[in-house]
């Protein structure tokens, strides 16, 4: 199946939304901060992380964090935007960098690594893919 990215119907975007607001209560249960939606909410995920509260298997959550991790990058950076990517897996909310195939996949980025036990340092790995989109946008995006 050829990879179909579009913009998030009404109801998808709710459910990213709502997915978020999920999140935030999580955070502020586990540290008594609600998320905001910007850099500082990176040290309340890592809280909410470290407080022991999940497990592996809460995927769902997990993900949750993930989708506000997420929000985080989109209102921190320029030009980007949720989407929806339709593929051989299924259809995900995405993030796009303009109307190019630089795509973000925010869902799984925390879960996927604490199901497997890793040690997650959300701040590290948000620079991380600051740094990594930064560099494929100068090579491969440049505005000449």
């Amino acid at each position: 199946m050829e990879q179909k990215i579009e913009v998030p119907s009404h109801a998808e975007y709710q459910a990213i939304l709502a997915q978020i607001e999920h999140a935030s209560e999580l955070a502020l249960a586990a540290s008594g901060v609600s998320l905001v939606g910007n850099r500082t909410d990176l040290a309340t995920i890592q809280n909410v992380l470290d407080s022991k509260l999940l497990e592996p298997e809460a995927t769902y959550l997990l993900q949750a964090l993930g989708l506000a991790f997420g929000r985080i990058f989109i209102k921190s950076q320029d030009d980007y935007e949720w989407c929806m990517v339709d593929d051989e897996y299924g259809r995900d909310p995405a993030i796009r960098y303009k109307q190019t195939s630089l795509l973000l996949f925010p869902l799984t980025i925390i879960s996927k690594r604490f199901e497997r036990g890793e040690n997650v340092n959300v701040t590290e790995m948000f620079e991380k893919l600051q740094e990594t989109v930064d560099d494929l946008r100068a090579k491969n995006y440049s505005t000449e």
